[in-house]
């Protein structure tokens, strides 16, 4: 007998059939469209056992919920961190921002008219500008005077502004807006100055200057520029009878070669940016050696022994392992600001080369027998490239211990990249097939990313998630910039302005064929990493 009042269970929509249903032909729970219900045509003793058994499957179900969920998360997590890019920090320092630009950047930031600024008399097809590395964010610009047109029209317009000369002008311009912080006029300065030549502008926050080297009618000239104002302060004109031949710069220093037709005769100045006309140190060096500049002075080879001149003061200090004792250095690097060491490669005798650590008194830190052809010395350690080239080594930068070793498959070179993060190393490596860059983790050495490079091919820039690679074909196609991910590797874009692209500090701008020059930003997608 079937009771009107047993409990009265539901369906479970979508549930499916349990392992304790009954078997077909059994009565089962209906629900009714009239609302009203029928009981289970069980008997009542049983309702209470069906209850429990109820119970338990819904606790089974939960438990099996529970673990499919548990199942889908660690497969979502294990897949996910297969995927994840991996990327560094940030830049390390005294290195510029550059832009994050994962999208093709179509919109101007800002435009300049540099030929109605720098040269308002010549024609704008005429005008070829020459920007300055960045530093600080600050970049000088100059020009010259182009004959070679495709504008069969503009040629006569060119020769004759060549001949006039009017492109003596030098702008200071903030990379980052575009604001012009001065412009300044060097006919006063040098008269004489040469218009096809190509102005060699760098600016030296250091000294507070903006140095600009123009060929004239006498020779080569430097002139001073206030960096606040423009202002000219300082005109060093080279001796006709005895030129000086500007051999590097590096930061405020500067090192010239004076005189002289072969090396027996020839002397080197050692000149700094905040005073053109004294020498900080004049000397020789051995026949077949010329002086190394860092930032920080000078390592000159003479007499078979070297030694360090600080550019301060000119003060000389011997490289040697003991007293009497010569040493011969193969090579030199200075650290990140604030590191006053000095990492050299030495021979002493005929003993086999190592790396030393010296310090600013001239005694060595540590001397770690790892031999190597170059050095780079990054924040996290002392990079020693082995003689081959095939190789590199990471040693702690505070006692010299050996932290890895990287075997790099063939003859390779670090390369600094502006604005790469301290936790990388960028090498290129020549491969079968051409070279190839590569980012090290500076932590272990194993390679994080790689890419092909064209012959024509540098690295200029590096953001937190793009590196972007400059392609330069000497004038037989339009320079161009593409844009790798810094994890994958996988190119991101590639410029197709017809203009020169290239890279100011950490933004990227293009000058157009009328010496237009414009910063070019993505404003679509601002921090996207995809």
């Amino acid at each position: 007998m079937v009771r009107d009042d047993a409990p009265w269970l539901p369906a479970r929509p979508g549930a499916g059939r349990r392992a304790d249903a009954p078997e077909a032909g059994a009565a089962q729970p209906v629900s009714l469209a009239s609302g009203s219900r029928t009981s289970p045509a069980v008997p009542h003793e049983e309702a209470p056992r069906r209850r429990r058994r109820t119970t338990a499957s819904s606790s089974s179900r939960l438990r099996s919920a529970y673990l499919a969920l548990a199942l889908a998360t660690t497969a979502v997590l294990v897949v996910g961190v297969a995927v994840v890019p991996r990327y560094g920090s940030g830049p390390a320092s005294g290195t510029p921002v550059a832009d994050e630009l994962r999208r093709l950047p179509t919109d101007a930031a800002w435009t300049l008219d540099l030929a109605g600024l720098l040269a308002p008399d010549v024609p704008p097809s005429c005008v070829h500008v020459w920007p300055s590395a960045a530093v600080d964010g600050l970049v000088a610009v100059g020009t010259s005077v182009d004959l070679e047109t495709d504008d069969a029209a503009s040629s006569t317009g060119c020769r004759r502004a060549a001949v006039s000369g009017n492109t003596s002008r030098v702008a200071l311009v903030e990379a980052r807006t575009g604001r012009v912080r001065w412009v300044h006029d060097l006919s006063a300065d040098v008269p004489d100055a040469d218009a096809l030549a190509i102005p060699a502008t760098q600016v030296v926050p250091a000294a507070g200057r903006v140095l600009v080297q123009v060929q004239t009618s006498g020779g080569a000239a430097q002139v001073a520029l206030d960096l606040d104002g423009g202002d000219s302060q300082e005109v060093a004109r080279g001796r006709r009878d005895l030129p000086a031949v500007s051999v590097a710069a590096v930061g405020r220093l500067q090192l010239r070669a004076v005189g002289g037709t072969d090396d027996a005769s020839r002397r080197f100045s050692l000149v700094d940016a905040g005073d053109l006309t004294e020498p900080v140190w004049q000397g020789r060096a051995d026949v077949g050696t010329t002086p190394l500049l860092l930032e920080s002075g000078v390592v000159v080879e003479a007499d078979g022994r070297s030694s360090f001149v600080d550019g301060r003061t000119g003060a000389t200090r011997p490289l040697e392992r003991g007293r009497g004792r010569g040493t011969t250095l193969e090579t030199a690097a200075v650290g990140p600001a604030g590191d006053g060491s000095l990492y050299v490669v030495e021979r002493a005798g005929r003993s086999r080369p190592t790396v030393s650590a010296v310090d600013p008194l001239g005694d060595r830190r540590w001397t770690t027998a790892v031999e190597a052809g170059a050095l780079d010395v990054t924040e996290r350690c002392v990079l020693a490239l082995s003689s081959d080239a095939s190789s590199v080594t990471c040693l702690d930068r505070g006692d010299g211990q050996v932290l890895w070793t990287r075997d790099l498959g063939g003859p390779a070179r670090v390369v600094p990249v502006p604005g790469q993060s301290r936790d990388d190393v960028w090498v290129v490596a020549q491969r079968d097939d051409g070279p190839e860059l590569a980012a090290l983790d500076v932590s272990d050495g194993s390679r994080r990313v790689a890419l092909p490079l064209g012959p024509a091919d540098e690295v200029v820039a590096s953001s937190r998630t793009v590196v972007y690679v400059e392609t330069d074909d000497s004038g037989t196609s339009p320079d161009a910039v593409s844009a790798y991910d810094a994890s994958s590797g996988r190119r991101l874009w590639t410029s197709t302005s017809t203009g020169r692209v290239a890279f100011w500090g950490g933004a990227l701008v293009v000058v157009d064929d009328s010496a237009a020059a414009s910063r070019l930003v993505d404003r679509t997608r601002v921090g996207s990493t995809s």
